[in-house]
């Protein structure tokens, strides 16, 4: 593997396997399994999405240690 292409796996890596994609679909999988509605579903990931933007990582996993939104 060259250095250009080993150097674009490292970035691509830099922050591990997670991604907003993931936490969508972790979160996805969670309102199919708790029966939540398909209507419920569009708008929770929506909402999600949003907080993706205004909302830190330190402050999302310090609401996920609490299981709180604050």
């Amino acid at each position: 593997m060259g250095k250009k292409n080993e150097a674009a796996r490292m970035l691509a890596n830099l922050n591990g396997p997670w991604s907003n994609a993931a936490c969508m679909g972790y979160c996805l999988i969670a309102m199919r399994r708790a029966n939540l509605r398909p209507g419920a579903q569009r708008r929770v990931l929506m909402v999600l999405e949003q907080c993706f933007d205004d909302v830190s990582v330190e402050d999302a996993e310090k609401a996920g240690y609490a299981n709180t939104e604050g």
